[in-house]
């Protein structure tokens, strides 16, 4: 029983996915203050709420009350538009 690793299936009726391949992360986006205060002025937020966006790790407004996990292009190619 335990858990499997190769696509098998579970005694209890599901399955396992296989194990993903390690991908190495981005190095850290470094910007300077001046981009910072020039971005969240844009985008009409507070700093604070500033991310990278999921999919293509552009700078957005990625926290805070209803925000998104991807920028407006990432979520029009994945809504198909």
């Amino acid at each position: 029983m335990g858990l499997n690793v190769g696509g098998e299936r579970q005694p209890t009726g599901g399955f396992t996915l296989p194990r993903m391949p390690f991908q190495r992360s981005r190095g850290p986006m470094r910007i300077t203050a001046v981009e910072r205060a020039a971005a969240f002025a844009a985008l009409g937020c507070p700093p604070w709420e500033l991310g990278l966006c999921a999919s293509c790790g552009q700078l957005m407004r990625r926290y805070g009350r209803n925000a998104a996990m991807n920028c407006n292009v990432c979520r029009a190619v994945l809504n198909g538009r």
